[in-house]
């Protein structure tokens, strides 16, 4: 039995461990059958893992153990389990050969999802042509994003030079557990997404429902769509979507208007787990890995801590507590991380394809009106760029901050180092030792869990 997901649902979905291979044939008992169009509807509705299906809630969280935004200390050390210790080393092996690897379950158990309502709710009953067409779009985005996650955990960063080559990820576009699942190139990878959001965008919703921000909407997918083209380097694609989803939807929010955290009201407590956050274009988060993480003293130093609010927005001082270790994240903090597309990162994607296509002042732009939501009213939020160059500079750092915690800054490193020449290092300290991570080496691509590579032999691991 070929299982590269080594899925959850069986018994649960829509088939039964003993129906694994003929699950269409089968209607196990007690299982959730879709078979009307508002089946459907609940599958994608569906936020976490529960009788429907897995979620497409909690996507991806190793990301930040890889990084440079965090640090680890002796006392959030005894926080983390082995696996996620395992990746701060960037050891050869994150998982046991017998473990599951979270990230990779989720997000496949997303695609999963997808398939189902993609090759089955055009058949379905009791619905109206536009309604099947809007969950088939929608099953698209979330398909489209977990593959563009997939793709930059457990794959190279593109690069126009070696994409067609790369190993990407394997691309299960059915529901047959029989098919052979050998890894498509990154390029064909990017390619598949950028066609599911593509096709997507006609049916999808002009803006965003704040009652369901787990829906994608048309400036989901131009977001998404800008994300692609700014990962392979594409500046005037990525300038193009981002305007486009900015046309439809540019809601952002004033963190002077933040009401202030009721047990600390030095601090500002933001939207719970930005929920009904009108900067919202898809709600996504990413699992807990530590109820505290701890920011780095570099990631800290970058703000403006008596003016830009992000810096009571996003971080608690531990001092509070009675601790001296440092800031950890508020994304984090009880709470959890936010990881989907937002209008801010739109913003930011704008700003970065301005730069680089040469355009100071459009960049400049972006950000500065970026700023103006995120500082204290009065005081001084405008930064100026001198040139292009200057200007992208000014932008990475923006980005920095805005995404800090939220699934963007390893994508970034690594892209940066492949576009840029950027020579970002990466150190983690334990108490163990010193962990480097070098500019484009094989340690910035996860090991696939040898489990699945178990399971499915045509799967190739990723050097090390």
């Amino acid at each position: 039995m070929r299982k590269l997901l080594y899925f959850l649902v069986c018994g649960g979905l829509v088939l039964t461990a003993a129906s694994c291979k003929k699950y269409l044939d089968i209607k196990p008992k007690g299982a959730f059958i879709p078979e009307k169009t508002a089946d459907y509807r609940l599958l994608l509705d569906e936020t976490t893992a529960r009788e429907k299906s897995n979620g497409f809630f909690s996507s991806y969280g190793m990301d930040v153990m890889l990084d440079d935004d965090m640090s680890i200390n002796p006392f959030s050390m005894t926080y983390y389990n082995a696996n996620a210790l395992n990746a701060f080393r960037y050891a050869e092996n994150i998982y046991l050969d017998y473990e599951a690897d979270r990230d990779w379950e989720a997000l496949y158990n997303e695609v999963y999802t997808a398939n189902l309502v993609t090759t089955q709710v055009m058949d379905s009953k009791g619905g109206t042509e536009p309604q099947k067409r809007q969950l088939m779009a929608e099953a698209r985005v979330h398909r489209a994003y977990a593959y563009f996650i997939l793709v930059n955990l457990y794959a190279k960063q593109y690069n126009g030079a070696t994409a067609a080559a790369d190993p990407g990820v394997p691309l299960r576009k059915g529901i047959d557990f029989e098919e052979k699942l050998p890894r498509a190139s990154v390029q064909e990878v990017y390619d598949y997404i950028a066609a599911d959001l593509s096709s997507a965008l006609p049916d999808l919703p002009a803006t965003p429902d704040m009652a369901a921000t787990n829906r994608p909407v048309k400036p989901t997918a131009y977001t998404l769509l800008a994300k692609v083209s700014l990962f392979k380097n594409d500046a005037a694609a990525a300038h193009l979507y981002a305007d486009s989803s900015l046309k439809y939807y540019r809601t952002l929010v004033d963190y002077n208007t933040l009401a202030p955290h009721p047990a600390y009201p030095a601090y500002i407590l933001q939207y719970p787990n930005n929920f009904q956050n009108p900067e919202t274009l898809l709600e996504k988060t990413g699992p807990m890995l530590s109820p505290v993480m701890y920011a780095g003293t570099e990631l800290l130093n970058l703000y403006d801590a008596a003016n830009d609010l992000r810096y009571k927005a996003f971080f608690f001082p531990d001092n509070l507590f009675g601790l001296n270790f440092g800031s950890f994240s508020n994304e984090w903090a009880g709470r959890v991380a936010t990881k989907g597309p937002s209008v801010p990162e739109t913003y930011l994607i704008r700003a970065e394809s301005s730069a680089r296509s040469g355009q100071a002042a459009a960049a400049m732009d972006d950000i500065n009106l970026l700023r103006s939501f995120r500082y204290k009213t009065g005081s001084n939020y405008t930064l100026s760029a001198t040139d292009a160059a200057a200007a992208l500079s000014i932008v990475k750092t923006e980005r920095r901050r805005e995404m800090a915690f939220r699934g963007a800054r390893f994508f970034d490193i690594r892209r940066y180092n492949v576009f840029d020449n950027a020579s970002i290092t990466i150190t983690h300290t334990l108490p163990d030792g010193t962990f480097t991570l070098a500019p484009n080496s094989n340690r910035a691509v996860l090991a696939i869990g040898r489990k699945y590579i178990a399971q499915n032999p045509e799967i190739i691991q990723n050097p090390r």
